[in-house]
């Protein structure tokens, strides 16, 4: 399963621009570039986790669309957990 995440370094900017007054009046995503699954998540605090080949009841759960907020002016500045990691900022 992956799911898409958003760095807390991330969720501040947004914050920043919302004051802003860019997001007035919208609900919006925020999401960094990449969905990482439980399995990559584990491996990167040093946890495993038993394998599974059971199908995805819903492949698309904890998915979100980040386009609107794109749009708007959001940009991640931490794209993907694995950069987090690099950077030590888990």
């Amino acid at each position: 399963m992956r799911m898409s995440t958003v760095h807390h370094r991330d969720v501040a900017a947004a914050m920043k621009l919302a004051l802003s007054g860019a997001l007035d009046g919208r609900i919006v995503n925020l999401t960094d570039d990449a969905p990482t699954s439980l399995y990559e998540l584990a491996a990167l605090v040093g946890a495993t986790m038993p394998s599974s080949s059971e199908p995805l009841a819903n492949p698309w759960h904890l998915h979100v669309d980040g386009s609107l907020a794109r749009r708007l002016g959001f940009t991640p500045r931490v794209r993907t957990v694995y950069q987090a990691a690099e950077q030590r900022w888990l």
